[in-house]
């Protein structure tokens, strides 16, 4: 990560004298921005490339893009402390980007950008039940009540389901489990090991796979799909970005602004309409998220674990 502290170091001076929440809350907008970008490409190549291709691609480029921070850390990363830890986190990694994938290019965008919200919910209910971090009454509630949002939106009763709402919500539970995964492996290894055999792991799993489904790409799809991984890249040091330089608590109803985003693009690109049961589950869900990043943001008065950073 200290590659990340030295470019913020190289932001514009203007940049750099902003209050730290007012800046932070600038790159996690452009975060939301870029990742709507991703989610439109995406659904663009989804119609002649599979998933799994996307993900064997974006993997690829992840490497290359990471090759010079892999690099510097080279002599802890080729000796892990918790290789099975990192290994399980691939292959959470991998339900997480194929459903997350399938989600947006299949379902509309309001609906899988709010379900995907939910993976905060279960993070917190992994702390609690794997972890056996203190949960308080308040949080299993507003768990409770996002899963209710969930339910309003994926009409299980009725005969309204829809299966690849039931997909975007395996890839926020997969992510969930894979951020526990991160934080006991953090314990004993650098986020850059972490990192580096949970993409060896993703490509073990998905190279035989997208060898098996693969489609050779128009020189446009291979266009997109370079953009796809260099933008998914930015994103992420943009959202990491904000949430080391501001406090979550002012950074969480952002997320607000991430929907209306997905929800506009919806309709403007593709006539997708939220539905009343669309805005009545998002609602239960981000404020329930909102409650929760809010909780997990205030100060825990037993002193944190020393870990490698």
């Amino acid at each position: 990560m200290t590659l990340l502290v030295d470019s913020a170091r190289r932001m514009p001076a203007a940049f750099r004298r902003l209050p730290p929440d007012l800046a932070a809350s600038g790159l996690m907008l452009a975060s939301f921005l870029v990742f709507t970008a991703m989610a439109v490409l995406a659904r663009t190549v989804g119609d002649t490339i599979p998933v799994i291709e996307m993900v064997f691609v974006r993997q690829v480029a992840a490497f290359v893009f990471m090759a010079p921070l892999y690099a510097r850390f080279w002599p802890a990363i080729r000796a892990p402390r918790r290789l099975g830890l990192h290994a399980a986190r691939g292959v959470a990694a991998v339900g997480a980007m194929m459903c997350g994938l399938s989600a947006v290019i299949w379902i509309p965008l309001a609906d899988a950008t709010a379900i995907q919200m939910t993976e905060a919910l279960f993070a917190t209910a992994f702390a609690g039940l794997i972890l056996r971090e203190r949960v308080g009454w308040r949080r299993w509630l507003a768990a409770a009540a996002g899963i209710a949002g969930v339910a309003i939106m994926i009409r299980p009763f009725g005969g309204g389901l829809d299966v690849y709402a039931l997909v975007a919500l395996a890839g926020a539970i997969s992510g969930a489990f894979g951020m526990i995964l991160v934080r006991l492996g953090s314990e004993y290894d650098r986020t850059e090991t972490v990192m580096f055999w949970q993409g060896v792991v993703v490509l073990v799993l998905v190279t035989p796979l997208a060898a098996i489904h693969w489609v050779t790409p128009s020189l446009d799809d291979a266009v997109l799909l370079f953009v796809m991984s260099l933008i998914f890249t930015i994103g992420q040091w943009l959202f990491t970005a904000a949430l080391r330089m501001g406090d979550t608590s002012a950074l969480a109803p952002l997320h607000y602004l991430r929907l209306i985003m997905m929800a506009a693009v919806g309709w403007f690109l593709y006539g997708e309409v939220p539905t009343l049961a669309t805005a009545a589950g998002a609602v239960l869900i981000l404020g329930a998220a909102t409650y929760t990043l809010r909780a997990n943001a205030r100060p825990d008065r037993r002193p944190p674990p020393s870990r490698p950073i």
